[in-house]
């Protein structure tokens, strides 16, 4: 069993010569992951493509695969089992009847209707840190950004530093000790998303917590653990994400300064901007694990049933077989970028048309209202986030004008 560093801070600094080591070892690399266990990555970007849309042969819910839970560990503690109700932990047709009543405001028009709100959040912030002097574009911006836009979509009341505090539990290395650390952050988030639903209940507020509350599809709504597990879902995994794609998205516009020229010279750029910082940088790593629903071989591996098998999203972004010259950051990439960002098939991301947006209009506004702007320590000394799955700086000081 090969052995592969995929959590240090060396690697997230330069990711490329392990993800290279990766796709050398094959399409499909048996590991082994701390609370996990075995596990199987799919490394090419033909098998991850296969694996993402493969709901088929590969289970979400481990029930679906022999396991006697929907996360195939032995146990989990008792705060954590309403994360299970998530959408990313079910199969058809629970998946789909979720996925059905909350799709409409996470379409491209409904989002698209959205920006000058998020603009306006953008701008703020930038208010903010020019006033404040920081200088450290993560904690004020990248991270504060998408907790901003999901906090004012669901039309949340209360002090929104507490989120910030909340949230922060959920970054850095994933291990016992973490989950054990977050189970109070998860109950008083918990508590206050509740008291939050009940109010929409009676408030009826437009706001995306009231559709969510409101949802009704084929004569179904969403039971109160599904509503808490997808706010959770919202929060946790779209902000996180976005966050790691904002500070990764600036860091590599930085230190390739023909490519920034370009992105500051066209305006019209900033989605092909977008679209190769999701692939080059793939600030979402790997899948969450999935299960093999019954024996068979997938791309030369002989799996048995309930093995667990993830796809690695950042090796198969930059496999060859696929993109021409992939450790090249070209925001004009000749043709469709076929990335594998945002997953795939069944799970494909609910929020990826938002995360988009964000990016664009947060690095339009950061690059137009500080165009000098540059990094303020060598990229030695950067501070990475040093878990698995994820890519993204801890902080990235800059200094602008």
């Amino acid at each position: 069993m090969a052995k592969f560093d995929l959590q240090s801070a060396a690697f997230h600094r330069n990711p490329y010569p392990t993800l290279a080591r990766l796709l050398a070892e094959g399409p499909v690399v048996e590991w082994k992951l701390p609370l996990i266990g075995k596990i199987h990555w799919a490394t090419s970007f033909e098998a991850a493509s296969d694996f993402l849309k493969g709901a088929e042969r590969f289970a979400a819910d481990g029930r679906n695969a022999g396991k006697g839970n929907a996360l195939g560990i032995r146990w989990i503690p008792g705060p954590l089992r309403v994360l299970t109700k998530n959408m990313l932990l079910m199969d058809e047709p629970d998946h789909r009847r979720l996925r059905k009543l909350v799709d409409a405001p996470f379409r491209k028009g409904w989002i698209d209707a959205y920006r000058p709100t998020i603009a306006g959040i953008a701008d703020r912030l930038l208010d903010e840190i020019e006033v404040r002097g920081e200088h450290d574009i993560v904690s004020g911006f990248a991270r504060a950004l998408p907790l901003e836009v999901i906090c004012e979509m669901l039309g949340l009341q209360g002090d929104r530093r507490e989120f910030m505090e909340w949230m922060t539990g959920f970054s850095g290395r994933m291990n016992a000790w973490t989950l054990i650390r977050i189970i109070p952050t998860i109950g008083r988030l918990t508590a206050y998303l509740r008291k939050e639903i009940d109010r929409a209940r009676v408030d009826q507020q437009p706001c995306l917590l009231t559709e969510i509350v409101n949802a009704e599809a084929d004569g179904e709504r969403m039971t109160d653990d599904e509503m808490m597990a997808m706010l959770i879902l919202l929060f946790v995994a779209g902000h996180e994400t976005t966050t790691h794609l904002l500070s990764t998205g600036i860091h590599a516009l930085l230190t390739h300064r023909d490519q920034l020229d370009l992105f500051k010279a066209d305006g019209s750029r900033a989605p092909q901007a977008v679209e190769e910082i999701l692939r080059y940088c793939s600030p979402v790593q790997a899948t969450k694990p999935r299960m093999a629903r019954h024996d068979m071989e997938f791309h030369g591996t002989r799996l048995k049933r309930g093995d667990k098998v993830m796809a690695m999203l950042a090796s198969a972004n930059v496999d060859p077989a696929a993109f021409d010259d992939p450790l090249r950051f070209d925001i004009l990439r000749d043709g469709k970028n076929r990335h594998v960002g945002f997953g795939g098939g069944l799970h494909l991301c609910l929020g990826m048309h938002l995360a988009r947006a964000e990016a664009q209009i947060a690095l339009e506004r950061l690059f137009t209202r500080w165009p000098g702007v540059r990094i303020a320590v060598p990229d030695a000394e950067l501070k990475w986030q040093a878990r698995l799955g994820m890519h993204g700086l801890a902080s990235l000081p800059l200094v602008w004008s």
